[in-house]
């Protein structure tokens, strides 16, 4: 059975390699032991020590690690060396850098994000119609979104940066199984990770999807606490980031099978060039 590593605590947790396990203490408790093949994704917040043998165990697996602060800042990611499929990259790097076959990706990038937007807005009870007379624009749907968070824009900055960290790992994991060049993308082409940034683009609605049913709790505020260094900002508490992580984790089926969609899209483009 594979789960989920999450690595958040407020007091200090150690983590360490004990052959091909992890074990696991947390302040002054007795600790735990986790056997790493029953692990297929790690991700790590707050107050986390660990030694690099427990990177290295899932890097050489190819499970990446992510590291993300309570402030919802992505801060970096671990992955294994990868040796790709050159004949695969071939077709990829052609795919996205030609002049011939790159205006199709974007069309088909922007068909994909305005689906998903669309899909978002059926589920907050609006009408596709609304929008018929000037058409479904970027700033229409940001206007829709609006009414449904709060003022604090802080928070809703923590909340959707949690949130896009958790499916950054995960559409990380499917890139790397389909054996893809995770960093060769298209509209972030030349950025680190660049096609994972762009499927993280056109599923940005189901990111604002998982904010907003955050902030539909009635006391979504408890979950917020006071920055040490800085009164006057806020940062996830750990339960708020097992809030999050929890929802997430309830959507992830669904999620993997539109990320599954997305990359079979991008075979069945790849399929059509003529090298």
């Amino acid at each position: 059975m594979e789960k989920t590593l999450y690595l958040n605590e407020n007091r200090e947790m150690r983590v360490v390699r004990d052959g091909p396990s992890l074990w696991i203490t947390i302040g002054n408790r007795a600790g735990c032991r986790v056997p790493a093949r029953l692990v297929s994704r790690v991700v790590i917040t707050g107050n986390v020590r660990l030694d690099a043998g427990c990177i290295t165990l899932f890097t050489e697996n190819g499970i990446p690690v992510i590291f993300i602060n309570r402030r919802g800042e992505l801060l970096a990611t671990a992955l294994g060396i990868i040796n790709p499929d050159l004949r695969l990259k071939e077709r990829q790097t052609c795919l996205f850098a030609n002049t011939v076959y790159r205006p199709r990706v974007l069309n088909w990038i922007k068909a994909s994000r305005k689906n998903l937007q669309l899909s978002l807005i059926r589920y907050l009870g609006y009408k596709k119609g609304i929008f018929s007379k000037k058409g479904f624009r970027e700033r229409d749907f940001k206007e829709v979104i609006s009414r449904y968070l709060p003022e604090d824009d802080r928070c809703v900055f923590i909340v959707k940066g949690m949130v896009s960290g958790l499916l950054y790992e995960l559409l990380t994991s499917i890139v790397i199984r389909a054996d893809l060049d995770p960093h060769l993308g298209i509209i972030h082409r030349r950025y680190n990770m660049g096609l994972v940034r762009d499927l993280a683009y056109i599923m940005e609605a189901e990111v604002l999807r998982q904010t907003i049913q955050f902030f539909r709790l009635k006391k979504w505020d408890f979950y917020f606490t006071r920055n040490s260094n800085n009164n006057a900002e806020k940062d996830l508490n750990p339960a708020g980031v097992r809030s999050v992580v929890m929802r997430f984790e309830s959507h992830r089926d669904r999620l993997t099978n539109i990320a599954d969609g997305l990359i079979d899209d991008i075979f069945n483009l790849m399929r059509e060039l003529r090298l």
